[in-house]
């Protein structure tokens, strides 16, 4: 039974049934166990499947069987090189342990740089999630209201931090050592007005304004903040802002490359000479940061290493519900670029990696 020419429609197994000859249940029994059906009767249902274009559909078979094949992986903002890195590891490691994640963005369109409103997700899309049943869920960046996310799965985030109390894991870069490695840089090259853009937009944001709280009192520095959340625009806000600071900073430290990026942005237009008048660095050394006309100084997460980590952590409660386990930090590098090699007035010393 030929379908009509010009038919866009989608072959069904009644279509390769009815070519075959045979009834719809042996059909979905030669697709799931093909051992069990008689050489011949395999032989025209395959023949009438490529003859009508006809493929089974894989995770509906799945579902109906053991259960959803994939792990949901869901990136809360596709605008932030970082999460793609993190991402792309942890997609590696579960192939490399016979598993595959499927991805999707999260965010409410257009408020991905609004401040606290950062991390909100889509509803419809987290309803679809639910409804494909996934086996486990990598959150890859802050989501601000957890009880939004799929339910009755283990869950693990990745460069974010769960809220307390709500059960999940994570797997990220340890801040507070990521400030003291941008404290002691700054310092050595003879900084004592440090500022701090961020604080707001989510959990890591906070923890990032913490360390630089402690920092600071560690030292005996005058605490200088700049609220902003992850983005380029939030950055340049914060760096308006405090350029009209009297004294003015000598060096900014930013929640992320995004936002240090708006810093150096609004310096620039208000005529600075960067970076003898302002040292600028950032945290999560994204491939922005080592672009030669950005040089950025970046606190290095190794987003590879977190994207590993939290797949490997899926994998185990996956085996182990009890497996999960609470918080996990990576200890993290600093890649020092042109972005804060000048001290003020002085020489500027080569680039390193710390």
């Amino acid at each position: 039974m030929d379908k009509p020419a010009g038919s866009a429609s989608r072959a069904t197994i009644r279509d390769v049934a009815a070519q075959a000859g045979v009834s719809k249940s042996l059909v979905s029994l030669a697709f799931k166990d093909a051992s069990r059906v008689g050489e011949a009767r395999l032989r025209r249902i395959r023949e009438a499947a490529e003859e009508l274009g006809y493929q089974p559909n894989f995770l509906a078979r799945s579902l109906a069987a053991e259960g959803s094949p994939f792990i949901g992986i869901v990136v809360v903002d596709l605008r932030n090189p970082l999460f793609a890195d993190i991402a792309d590891a942890a997609r590696a490691e579960l192939d490399a342990q016979g598993q595959y994640g499927l991805i999707t963005s999260a965010s409410v369109p257009g408020v991905a740089d609004e401040g606290e409103r950062y991390g909100r997700v889509d509803d419809r899309v987290m309803t679809m999630l639910q409804d494909l049943r996934p086996r486990a869920l990598l959150v890859i960046g802050t989501v601000a209201d957890a009880s939004a996310l799929p339910r009755g799965v283990p869950i693990v985030y990745a460069s974010a931090a769960p809220e307390a109390g709500s059960g999940h894991a994570s797997v990220r870069v340890d801040d507070r050592a990521g400030m003291e490695l941008l404290f002691e840089h700054l310092m050595e090259r003879g900084h004592r007005r440090i500022a701090f853009v961020g604080g707001e937009g989510g959990g890591v944001s906070r923890s990032r304004r913490e360390a630089y709280a402690a920092s600071c009192r560690a030292r005996g520095l005058e605490e200088l903040v700049f609220p902003a959340s992850y983005s380029e625009r939030e950055g340049a806000d914060a760096g308006a802002r405090l350029l009209r600071t009297e004294p003015r900073p000598t060096a900014v430290i930013a929640v992320n490359d995004l936002a240090a990026l708006g810093v150096q942005s609004a310096a620039e237009r208000a005529g600075l000479e960067l970076p003898r008048e302002l040292a600028v660095a950032g945290f999560d050394n994204t491939y922005l940061a080592g672009l030669p006309r950005i040089s950025l100084t970046s606190v290095d997460p190794c987003n590879a290493e977190i994207g590993r980590l939290a797949a490997r952590r899926i994998l185990a409660a996956l085996q182990d519900p009890t497996a999960l386990g609470g918080d996990e930090l990576v200890r993290p590098g600093l890649v020092v670029r042109a972005s804060t090699q000048a001290a003020p007035g002085g020489a500027q010393p080569a680039s390193r990696a710390v």
